[in-house]
């Protein structure tokens, strides 16, 4: 009896696990956005992300133009390559990812929905509960779909330096 108890103990706890995503320390990973218009026209990007200490997001875009993004939940740095400009913005509303992820809850099978400052989010996993995919509508009504692929996860946080945002002392920095 004892045995059957702790078998179902144990099969429950995996089912409740397997309807979670798993929130890393830290990820690595290739990303596609789609960003389509009310007027259905679609622009792609890629290129790389990274995820690290909760709030801190690193965006490196290499097509269709260079440029870099990072964030700390509190400020975010624009670095538009092609421009040779930096652009510095406080945020009023901080995007906590992690707080997206926790708050997710079961919508279909590795489909999950949130809402988060006024905005609903529909993630993906994978079947290990692996994040795949994040889609929302941003301000101006674009649909935003953002693909990951060859998803690392990691413990712990990634190193300082690898998550900053660095530019030439010549760019023009424009702070809002």
């Amino acid at each position: 009896m004892v045995k059957k108890v702790i078998v179902c103990l144990f099969m429950c706890g995996s089912i409740v696990f397997a309807g979670q995503i798993i929130l890393p320390g830290n990820f690595k990973a290739d990303f596609r956005q789609t960003v389509t218009n009310p007027s259905k026209k679609v622009i792609h990007y890629s290129g790389k992300v990274l995820f690290s200490d909760r709030s801190h997001l690193k965006w490196i875009y290499r097509k269709p133009t260079s440029k870099e993004v990072c964030t700390d939940g509190k400020e975010v740095l624009v670095i538009d390559h092609d421009l040779e400009q930096v652009s510095a913005y406080r945020i009023e509303k901080g995007f906590d990812l992690s707080h997206i992820i926790q708050q997710a809850k079961p919508y279909k099978e590795n489909i999950y929905i949130t809402e988060y400052s006024g905005r609903q989010y529909t993630l993906k996993t994978d079947k290990k509960g692996h994040l795949e995919s994040v889609a929302y509508y941003d301000d101006l009504d674009n649909k935003v779909q953002i693909l990951f692929k060859k998803m690392q996860y990691g413990k712990g946080a990634i190193r300082a330096d690898r998550m900053q945002c660095n530019y030439p002392a010549d760019y023009d920095v424009i702070r809002g």
